[in-house]
């Protein structure tokens, strides 16, 4: 520029930045010479604007100036360190239309330019932006700014740039994969959609979670089959998104492709699969669904019933209610046992239905869900039931007794007079559970009676019942009492029943803790603290001396939070009553039932040793010979058990103890009461009655339970002993149970060749899966053991 145009342009510059000051005919001729001087005057126009905000003159000059020609005046300025300048520059090219912005691609390549600012002229230049030079670019930058121009692909993307999108799809960079992902969204064609399956395994959560967004806005079919393994996604915001995504895509054979999802071992897998039926389902696809389910293992099909039951929607449940009306038996079988988990009243009625089907299982399904119910409207069919065969009377009787309504008592006590001696125990044991203070002398009255029949089973069921009935109003006697007692001991009126060293009399003990018991602590002038030994399903065992006696002895505490269960402490009450008449050298031997105020405990024998569990972890059951005289022994003292109807229901190397002499004796006849009590799996307190890497078949099924139970659990030890792991041991407990009751077990000798072929039969022979084809009597066992020992072979 000449120094008079310099000159003159300056004094132009100082009019424009003074527009408000001057008249409007000096601010025309300032402008006239402005732009007569022409482009060289942009760099001083530029520079001033930093220091006149909101000068529209200014502000039009520079928008004036603006085409390809002058372009780079604007673009040095974008590189200003002056933010304002830069600012102001950014809005000048945003809103020019008489230049190419497509100049402007090649400034990604330029580290002085401001990139973000860059995209924001970029955008608003939408329609004129050359899409080849843009992906051009994108070769030419790194990963970051390649992120940038994605941006500004995404307000021009169209359907003829997929191909090139789609190159960029297998990109190493997972920031690239993501934004293409996003861009490929936006077209319902075959080749985006067959990519955005393909994007579904990638490794990164946010480019599944954009392949999925994409495959939910689709407008072509997409199939369910592809989408339904993300259900697996260990991301649980893909699982939701894939769980959206699959109800979006509408996909008419979605059912089929869930039944695998339904399989899974994960029970957040199951339910997502259920999550999509909740949406999808009717009566058809679900009835498709379970015929798809048809051929699988039936603890396949408990799994998938478990989960439809458990987060069924009302379209699941409506689905599964129309079902126990089909003519099909498995249909039937199967929505009474989604209907086990469903609590939901509209069951109600169509449950009570079912208790007349002609299939058993049905009726005796029907009925145990009725109890967890917990309907009083369920009453009156289930006392029908009463009258019709034993079989379905016991069905009734034990739902009667989960319901717990004392309606039934007085129709128990009148079908207790006539019913065989079959239907006699089960009856016993309900007028039992529902026993309370207003129906007890009735109920009393009526075991009485039975006391006087001539069948010895019945008349110590009838027995031992009203034992616990009695006992039972004595807790709930105490339990009345609890307020005055505490507040004598507040008042100082009585003393603590544990002492240090020193026993104390005329004590009163609210509750114990025996976590909190310590050595050389007195319970009840008599029982001095030694020990702790360990921590059972009850609860804790304590070895102490009994001043009394001067003997060393075992006090089995029930859990202080489960003092207050009934059922507990009935259980303990049947402990006592039963093992108390087991007297052999490989038993521990059961002395008595104590009370210490609120708590109670079983006192037993102390025998120094360690459980087999403890050689069986450490590989100390190498000896063959040694391990057939230990399992000879756990026979005979199972035998004692067995011949006055003990049944142990818990046999496993840890409630077997060995000494350092090789002694075995069995523990914890605690279960041994429950075989009296029904066939139950699981106690009103939760507790699992046996463990289920040992638990016999008919346990698992909640059918009879006999003596050929603890053979099984037997079996499944001497597996483990001879071969170094149990037959059936799963990931989870629930696996493990239906592998029990599948059978199938490898054979002994093939997981151990040290095991000749007369050994491999005897184990496998104890856990035959049908009771009616393993030993019958635990004599026949040791037998074989004894003729096996006596050749010397090991």
């Amino acid at each position: 520029m000449a120094l008079l145009d310099s000159f003159k342009a300056n004094k132009a510059i100082s009019v424009v930045l003074a527009h408000n000051q001057v008249s409007a005919s000096e601010l025309k001729n300032a402008v006239v010479k402005i732009k007569s001087i022409g482009e060289s005057t942009i760099p001083k126009l530029i520079s001033a604007i930093a220091d006149s905000s909101n000068n529209k003159p200014l502000e039009n000059l520079l928008l004036n100036f603006i085409d390809n020609q002058t372009l780079p005046y604007y673009i040095d300025a974008l590189a200003d360190e002056d933010k304002t300048i830069v600012t102001h520059v950014m809005h000048l090219l945003s809103k020019s239309q008489k230049y190419d912005p497509n100049r402007l691609i090649q400034l990604f390549e330029d580290p002085e330019i401001h990139k973000n600012v860059l995209v924001q002229i970029l955008n608003s230049h939408k329609e004129s932006l050359n899409s080849d030079k843009l992906f051009q670019a994108l070769e030419k930058v790194d990963k970051n700014i390649r992120i940038l121009i994605f941006k500004v692909l995404e307000g021009i993307v169209q359907e003829t740039m997929v191909p090139k999108l789609l190159a960029y799809a297998d990109s190493k960079d997972p920031n690239t994969r993501l934004h293409i992902a996003r861009l490929l969204a936006k077209f319902s064609i075959e080749q985006v959609r067959d990519k955005l399956l393909q994007l579904l395994k990638d490794k990164h959560n946010e480019i599944r979670l954009a392949a999925l967004d994409g495959l939910g806005k689709m407008k072509i079919p997409v199939s369910a089959r592809e989408i339904c393994p993300a259900l697996k996604d260990p991301n649980l915001t893909v699982q939701t998104r894939a769980i959206e995504t699959l109800v979006k895509i509408e996909d008419p054979d979605i059912v089929r492709y869930l039944v695998e999802i339904l399989q899974d071992e994960s029970e957040y897998i199951r339910r997502a699969a259920v999550e999509v039926l909740n949406e999808v389902a009717d009566p058809s696809s679900i009835k498709d669904l379970l015929h798809a389910m048809r051929d699988q293992d039936w603890w396949v099909k408990v799994r998938a019933a478990d989960a439809l039951g458990s987060i069924g929607g009302p379209k699941v449940v409506e689905a599964v209610l129309e079902l126990l009306n089909n003519e099909d038996d498995f249909f039937r079988r199967t929505a009474v046992e989604i209907l086990n988990s469903i609590k939901d009243e509209r069951a109600i009625d169509y449950l009570i239905n079912a208790l007349n089907d002609k299939d058993w299982w049905v009726r005796e399904r029907a009925a145990d869900a009725l109890a967890k119910l917990g309907s009083d409207r369920a009453i009156p069919a289930l006392l029908k039931m009463l009258d019709e065969q034993p079989e379905s009377a016991k069905i009734a009787i034990r739902a009667l007794t989960d319901i717990g309504n004392t309606d039934a008592i007085a129709p128990l006590i009148s079908k207790l007079q006539e019913s065989d001696l079959s239907l006699k125990k089960h009856i016993i044991e309900a007028l039992g559970e529902l026993s309370d203070h207003q129906h007890s002398k009735n109920i009393e009255s009526a075991l009485n009676q039975v006391l006087e029949t001539d069948d010895e089973d019945i008349r110590q069921i009838a027995s031992a019942t009203l034992d616990t009935i009695i006992a039972k109003n004595r807790f709930m006697a105490n339990r009345t009492s609890d307020t005055d007692s505490r507040s004598a001991v507040n008042s100082g009126g009585e003393k603590t029943a544990i002492s240090q060293q020193q026993p104390l009399a005329g004590t009163a003990i609210q509750q114990i803790d025996p976590a909190m018991l310590k050595p050389g602590m007195i319970m009840s002038d008599r029982y001095e603290i030694i020990k702790h030994i360990g921590k059972g399903a009850f609860g804790f065992v304590i070895l102490v001396k009994d001043k009394m006696v001067n003997e060393e002895i075992i006090l089995k505490f029930l859990n202080p939070q489960m003092a207050t269960d009934e059922s507990v402490i009935q259980r303990f009450i049947y402990e006592l009553r039963y093992t108390r008449k087991i007297t052999h050298p490989n038993v521990i031997r059961i002395y008595d039932f104590l009370t210490f105020g609120k708590s109670y405990a079983i006192s037993m024998e102390y025998f120094d040793s360690h459980s087999l569990s403890y050689e069986v972890k450490n590989k100390l059951t190498n000896d063959i010979k040694r391990n057939i005289k230990i399992i000879i022994d756990i026979c005979n003292g199972l035998n004692i058990a067995h011949k006055v109807k003990v049944v142990h229901r818990d046999i496993k190397p840890a409630n077997i103890l060995v000494d350092k002499n090789n002694i075995v004796k069995i523990v914890d006849f605690g279960l041994a009461a429950a075989a009296s009590q029904g066939d139950a799996r699981i106690t009103k307190s939760g507790i699992l009655v046996g463990t289920p890497t040992y638990m016999a078949p008919e346990q698992v099924r909640g059918r009879k339970i006999d003596t050929r139970t603890d053979i099984y659990s037997l079996g499944i030890v001497m597996y483990e002993m001879f071969t170094g792991r149990p037959p059936f041991k799963e990931k989870d407990h629930m696996a493990t149970l239906f592998k029990h009751v599948e059978g199938n077990p490898t054979p002994a000798r093939e997981m151990n060749s040290k095991i000749d072929e007369e050994l491999n039969n005897i184990i496998m022979h104890a856990i035959h899966v049908d009771p009616t084809q393993r030993y019958q009597h635990i004599d026949e066992l040791a037998r074989d053991l004894k003729t096996l020992s006596d050749k010397d072979i090991y």
